[in-house]
């Protein structure tokens, strides 16, 4: 695999670092990769700090996580200014958006006493982490070693924190739209994520009208027909191709680094390294 541009570190809901990533990548032997961390780059800026020689190109991105009548739209930033003021701005509201549906979420099952767990104790035990999601819930509770009545842990995940069941509760306010305008300003390429992921071709091609301008063609959850269709849309509409493993480490060990992304340097989006470089 030449390229993985869809990776989670500790930043977000990864359990790997960003320094561990390229060294996978290294291990893995891929040239490229992007950490896309859910609504912040502070795992790409920490990689800033490090001097570690690597022979892996990062290409700084970020994934924007909206949730819009329980359809999770998320839209992938490419070649960001990592430290644009507005993207900040941005992302720290998104950020106290998706730790306040979590704490609803979260009190809505203390309320119907599928556990008894304390939301102060899932903040003790993600300490920094400035958006809480319901992966870190999880976490907190197996450190704990606590047991959720009746169901495994990510049983429970599903059940109590999935935007796409009709229960959650949400309090995000920026949308698919917003995600693909934020990154344009911060400088960079939005691309629809996962796009069978929003159930819906009309509201993909929507976004890529208002102006989307890629698509994450390769990705675990596509079939072969879906990559095909998804890739077919790309070539119509003259849109980038992206691909990755949307790894996250122990916490989704079923998507393995690498298994999916971009096969060879043909592909637009990465020869943008090198234009603009």
């Amino acid at each position: 695999m030449c390229a993985d541009l869809h990776l989670h570190s500790t930043f977000s809901d990864g359990t790997d670092t960003p320094a561990r990533l390229c060294d996978l990548a290294d291990d893995h032997r891929v040239r490229v990769i992007s950490i896309t961390d859910h609504d912040t780059v502070g795992g790409q800026r920490a990689l800033l700090d490090e001097d570690a020689p690597r022979d892996v190109e990062v290409i700084p991105g970020i994934e924007i996580s909206t949730v819009s009548q329980h359809r999770m739209i998320h839209i992938l930033g490419y070649y960001i200014d990592l430290f644009d003021k507005e993207l900040a701005r941005f992302i720290g509201q998104m950020s106290a958006d998706k730790t306040e549906s979590t704490r609803l979420n979260f009190e809505n099952a203390r309320a119907k006493n599928i556990f008894s767990y304390d939301w102060a104790r899932v903040l003790e035990l993600n300490p920094g982490q400035p958006r809480i999601s319901g992966v870190h819930v999880v976490k907190a509770m197996g450190k704990d070693g606590y047991e959720v009545p009746g169901m495994a842990l990510w049983d429970m995940f599903h059940r109590c924190f999935w935007p796409g069941n009709d229960g959650y509760t949400a309090r995000e306010s920026c949308t698919g739209y917003d995600a693909v305008d934020i990154i344009k300003t911060a400088g960079g390429i939005p691309v629809i994520a996962h796009p069978k992921d929003i159930g819906s071709d009309d509201i993909v091609l929507d976004l890529i009208r208002y102006g989307a301008q890629g698509i994450e063609v390769y990705h675990p959850v596509h079939t072969a027909a879906d990559v095909a269709r998804y890739r077919q849309m790309a070539e119509d509409k003259k849109l980038y191709i992206s691909g990755g493993s949307d790894f996250h480490g122990g916490n989704n060990p079923d998507r393995l680094f690498a298994a999916t992304g971009l096969a060879d340097e043909s592909y637009e989006l990465l020869k943008l390294r090198t234009r603009r470089g």
